[in-house]
């Protein structure tokens, strides 16, 4: 069978973009367009190798997270942080299976991981899915990093510091719900930083800010198989675009100029 890169290949490339033992990352993933692995058959067996890699790079001291999203709340489903769902692709779905016990219980941006540190990232704020305390302050005062897998230098993080920053366009909304916690159903809230569909210029749009962090260098690239990964610092990376907004306001949406 023809294989487009090797366990090997995973762990050269983490390296090359500054993971390192010990950190706690985040990973966006889009992990079937790297190719074929070696000895891979399966998606079980993909994920299972591929977060071995990272596991590897990362070692005991390490703490690997994914987005384990689900919008339950947004679109007024129960939610079952050992049942549901995610949109969020085929390793985060594996996570879920394996490390379900590990899954955070905000009802729309909920995450899931393993390693050292997961109990902390899990049991953030999540009824502010970017407010204080949430994952993503968390991850920042953690000195975390944000790895991509065939994505752009984009990131969920970015509505935290869209938030932090205050932006115009982005307000706060309140999502009520039911969601299972040992067994029961609770009723609850989950609060999400939202913009109104009806003005799309206001959409999140990653192309200029993607353009940006490589060309001064705040994000590390590497090939790998098919496609590449990349990752960067999500203390620098906050840093860097809350700085961007003070002299340009709606850098991150699509229509830059619209009500600026």
């Amino acid at each position: 069978m023809i294989y487009h890169y090797t366990r090997e290949n995973v762990i050269e490339a983490l390296r090359k973009i500054g993971i390192e033992q010990g950190d706690s990352v985040f990973i966006h993933s889009n992990l079937g367009f790297l190719g074929m692995m070696e000895h891979c058959g399966t998606k079980e067996k993909l994920c299972e190798e591929f977060l071995g890699a990272v596991k590897e790079v990362t070692g005991e001291e390490g703490t690997i997270i994914l987005p384990a999203f689900s919008y339950s709340f947004c679109h007024d489903e129960v939610y079952n942080p050992l049942e549901t769902g995610t949109t969020c692709g085929m390793l985060s779905e594996y996570m879920i299976r394996h490390f379900g016990c590990n899954r955070s219980l905000d009802p729309n941006f909920s995450i899931c991981g393993m390693g050292k540190s997961m109990s902390y990232y899990r049991d953030c704020n999540v009824h502010e899915a970017f407010g204080e305390d949430s994952f993503w302050e968390r991850l920042v005062k953690e000195g975390g990093k944000i790895m991509c897998v065939n994505f752009d230098a984009g990131s969920t993080l970015i509505h935290y510091i869209e938030r932090l920053n205050h932006v115009a366009y982005r307000y706060n909304k309140a999502f009520n719900g039911i969601k299972i916690v040992d067994g029961k159903q609770v009723r609850d809230y989950a609060v999400h930083f939202v913009y109104d569909y009806d003005k799309p210029g206001d959409a999140y749009h990653p192309d200029r800010i993607d353009a940006l962090c490589r060309e001064n260098g705040i994000v590390k690239t590497a090939h790998l198989g098919k496609g590449s990964v990349l990752a960067f610092s999500a203390r620098e990376y906050v840093d860097y675009i809350g700085e961007l907004l003070k002299k340009r306001p709606r850098i991150l949406v699509k229509d830059e100029q619209e009500g600026a």
